[in-house]
């Protein structure tokens, strides 16, 4: 409605408007006109003139003088909720569709002005040059956004012009922070510095993410209610585009780290041996399974001289990237004591003082190292900390080894390490593992514990290869759909009896370097 009657308006259609089959952009009705719009006929009837004797209803705000924060004091003369997806108030008659229709082109060409980049320097600077030609009225324009503690702070401030900016755009003024930040409202306010100001929060999933704020120092510069209107639009595709270009870093974040874990896991594989020792008689069958992409157990075995292999297992305390880290560490540390130090208690005692020197706290190393004689079939052992191993008998007995105990790697300097020697028989095999076996949890939270693992033991067949195919099948078991919680590691170096000797293969000559000898896993 109009003076003196109705008018159509076509605000730029694709399939254009029609008065009497006549295209128009801007016509007054007559009555009995007919209107058609797109596949859509309508008849034009009117009593007379139109009433517009009525205004345009719009609430009212008061003016609030607010408490004085860290900026200078200033008026609210305005606000609207900007946490609703309709503005503050119904448009109607032909003005305010055409003022809706102008908002709406200047919110699509900012939306494709930000939505071509997902570097966030790149957009928070589209953002503010967009801002300043919308509003070309404004000194500055800034942008706030939350930090990893949650406070709104300054990301970027631009000026129209070189001339700079005042300092009071430095911080969020804290007379506004409730209305914005925590009730979601746009504000529209005076300094009593003269100018005016708007502050509008951008929203995204109901939560404050950052604010946009547009000020202008000249005493005649006034923003309008209309103009907090359309920053608040602008602020909610704002947060929009932020958020889709922090998802994508994050994104990128993680595409690298799952690289970093990859290298990190073909790196930590390295560390274990690649061939084992190939000895007449004797098998070893090794495991190993990290929770994560890399873990904190580790295990060797290798030839110290002619008729003597070194075997060691061991558990990190932790697990992921650090333990695995360490478990590097730790490896070649033990690996170097053993060439040097004959005996495994003196062996595991200066890898004791070697952690404890470096004064990394908090963390500890629980393992077993042992030298096996291959003419003698004879082990010296030494734990330090570490679940006690079994040795299966060719007769079915089941003997777990608790000498040469003493405390864990890295927690005690004054630790004394002991020793105990076993020897193996024909068809007996030695069993160590992690603690990854012994506390492999079910979805109730039950723990396959000793019980499980001695009477996996104590079954049928004694050789080597179906002792640990046996363990690690009722280890699945127990464990069925629950999520494997720690790393496991299982060595099981058996003894061919008379009846069933096989040669594993020519004997490999003695190695006193760091070679690595195939893993027989069954990875």
């Amino acid at each position: 409605p109009e003076e003196g009657g109705f008018v159509v308006c076509d605000l730029n259609s694709v399939n254009g408007t029609f008065v009497n089959d006549v295209q128009v952009r801007r016509r007054k009705l007559e009555p009995d006109d007919v209107v058609r719009i797109g596949s859509f006929t309508f008849r034009f009837e009117s009593e007379g003139d139109p009433d517009i004797t009525h205004k345009v209803t719009r609430p009212e705000f008061a003016e609030v003088l607010t408490v004085a924060g860290a900026e200078p004091p200033a008026q609210i003369i305005g606000s609207l909720d900007a946490t609703s997806a309709s503005g503050p108030h119904l448009t109607i008659g032909l003005n305010e569709l055409e003022d809706a229709y102008r908002k709406l082109r200047t919110l699509y060409s900012f939306t494709q002005a930000i939505a071509t980049t997902l570097d966030t320097g790149d957009l928070l600077e589209r953002i503010l040059k967009n801002l300043l030609n919308v509003f070309p009225a404004a000194q500055s324009v800034a942008v706030f956004l939350r930090d990893s503690l949650g406070a709104m702070v300054p990301r970027m401030v631009l000026p129209q012009r070189q001339e700079g900016v005042g300092s009071g755009l430095l911080t969020l003024p804290a007379q506004f922070h409730g209305e914005v930040v925590s009730k979601g409202r746009a504000i529209l306010s005076a300094p009593v510095a003269g100018g005016m100001s708007m502050h509008s929060p951008m929203i995204f999933n109901e939560s404050t993410q950052g604010v946009l704020h547009v000020r202008s120092n000249d005493r005649s510069t006034r923003f309008s209610q209309d103009d907090l209107d359309l920053l608040t639009g602008m602020a909610a595709q704002a947060a929009m585009a932020v958020q889709n270009a922090r998802m994508h870093q994050e994104s990128i974040k993680q595409q690298r780290l799952q690289q970093d874990l990859l290298l990190a896991e073909q790196i930590q594989k390295s560390f274990l041996p690649r061939q084992l020792p190939l000895v007449e008689g004797i098998e070893f069958i090794t495991e190993y399974r990290p929770a994560y992409s890399v873990g904190g157990d580790f295990y060797d075995v290798f030839w110290l001289h002619d008729e003597r292999i070194g075997l060691f297992i061991g558990d990190v305390s932790g697990k992921g990237v650090s333990a695995a880290l360490l478990m590097a560490r730790i490896s070649s540390d033990l690996r170097v004591a053993a060439m040097a130090e004959s005996e495994p208690a003196r062996a595991l005692a200066k890898v004791n003082r070697q952690v404890l020197e470096r004064r990394q706290h908090d963390i500890f190393v629980t393992g077993i190292y042992l030298t096996l004689d291959t003419r003698t079939r004879e082990f010296v052992m030494a734990n330090a900390g570490h679940p006690p191993p079994f040795i299966r008998r060719q007769a079915g007995l089941l003997e777990r080894i608790d000498g040469g105990t003493a405390t864990a790697i890295g927690i005690d300097e004054n630790a004394e390490y002991e020793q105990v020697r076993v020897r193996l028989g024909a068809g007996d095999s030695l069993v160590l593992c992690t603690d990854g076996v012994l506390e492999a949890t079910d979805a109730r939270g039950e723990q396959f514990g000793w019980a499980r693992i001695e009477k996996s033991l104590s079954a049928e067949n004694a050789r080597a290869p179906e002792l640990a195919e046996r363990l690690l099948a009722d280890v699945r078991k127990h464990v069925g759909e629950a999520a494997q919680n720690d790393d496991l590691t299982l060595i099981v170096c058996g003894v061919a009896d008379e009846k069933s000797k096989v040669r594993t293969g020519r004997r490999d000559a003695p190695t006193m370097n760091m070679g690595r000898p195939t893993i027989r896993s069954r990875e």
